[in-house]
């Protein structure tokens, strides 16, 4: 596959609260969790301790948190809602110290106290109209959105007391909230041959999407469509990163990420065209966009930054699309 001259970081956006708003940045330090203050904060079911995401609430777009490193502080902010602002450093005391689950792991987190349940309690149930109009297909088990809003708590992670390790050859490596990995990179030609495809195909109804609709933390310009496939280590800026895996999508990516609105064209949007156009023989029933990384040192990264592939994988071991399930004949009637 021919690579482009210089592939260049374009874009860095971190999630402070694991489902909410981005904030966009020039510059960011990248440690062991990948970005700081990437999904270090999360929202969980008060019942079960269980993470709630934008596959049950899609509102959870229109919160918009800031972080402000100067004065230690996270301020939720979200429309109808007084802003309310939180230490960022979680207050680490025995009694709001909780066993929280992200899908399959169990995690130590801390409470943030009654201010932060009571203020995204009122938000969720201002926008439970939002929600269910705007549902999704496929909400990740989470349950659909009733008439009674569960309350929930916001929880926050100790950095120097939390474990979630990101990959079994990579000791010390560790994802924060993320669903899988500590960082992730989109590259904008793969994006745009998504997008020239959906319109094409007449499936979006003419309509493309942004690149922050799949929530990476890192997007890349000026590479070939899909040569992140052939990734396998690569240096941005001061940082090294392992590309760990394509990453595999929900139906996240059908909602606008500004307003919380569901595509009109399609049941999951452009999920839909993933699973067929975008699926891997070692899953062919998901489809992918976007590469899961994580980072192999320390440092800073900026927009403007060379992307520079120090390794690629073995041509034999190159995941790459199987493409629509063949034909099948019904003999009914």
């Amino acid at each position: 596959m021919p690579v482009a001259a210089e592939p260049t970081l374009s874009a860095i956006r971190i999630y402070p609260v694991k489902s909410c708003h981005c904030v966009q940045l020039d510059e960011c330090e990248i440690g062991a969790l990948g970005p700081k203050h990437d999904r270090r904060f999360m929202f969980i079911e008060e019942s079960n301790k269980r993470f709630i995401t934008q596959r049950k609430y899609s509102s959870m777009a229109l919160i918009r948190p800031l972080v402000d490193v100067k004065n230690d502080t996270l301020t939720l902010t979200g429309p109808g809602q007084p802003d309310l602002t939180l230490p960022l450093t979680p207050p680490k005391e025995e009694n709001n110290r909780l066993t929280v689950t992200v899908w399959k792991d169990t995690i130590t987190a801390y409470d943030m106290g009654d201010a932060a349940a009571a203020w995204i309690g009122k938000f969720f149930k201002d926008h439970r109209q939002h929600n269910q109009m705007n549902p999704h297909s496929d909400d990740g088990g989470m349950g659909g959105v009733g008439p009674d809003v569960p309350p929930a708590r916001l929880v926050a992670i100790d950095e120097q007391d939390y474990s979630r390790p990101s990959h079994d050859r990579l000791p010390g490596i560790h994802t924060a909230f993320s669903d899988s990995s500590p960082i992730s990179f989109g590259c904008e030609s793969s994006l745009e041959d998504v997008n020239n495809n959906l319109i094409q195909s007449g499936l979006s109804k003419g309509q493309s999407i942004p690149i922050d609709r799949f929530r990476n933390n890192l997007t890349i310009s000026g590479t070939v469509a899909w040569d992140e496939d052939e990734w396998l280590v690569v240096q941005i800026g001061e940082v090294t990163f392992y590309v760990m895996r394509p990453t595999a999508r929900c139906t996240v990516p059908g909602f606008n990420q500004d307003t919380g609105i569901k595509d009109d064209w399609g049941k999951s949007g452009v999920l839909d065209y993933l699973k067929v156009k975008r699926n891997l023989t070692t899953n062919p029933k998901q489809g992918y966009f976007c590469v899961d990384a994580a980072p192999l040192t320390k440092g800073t990264i900026r927009v403007g930054d060379p992307v520079k592939i120090l390794e690629r994988i073995p041509a034999d071991k190159v995941e790459r699309p199987v493409g629509p399930p063949p034909t099948t004949t019904s003999n009914d009637n």
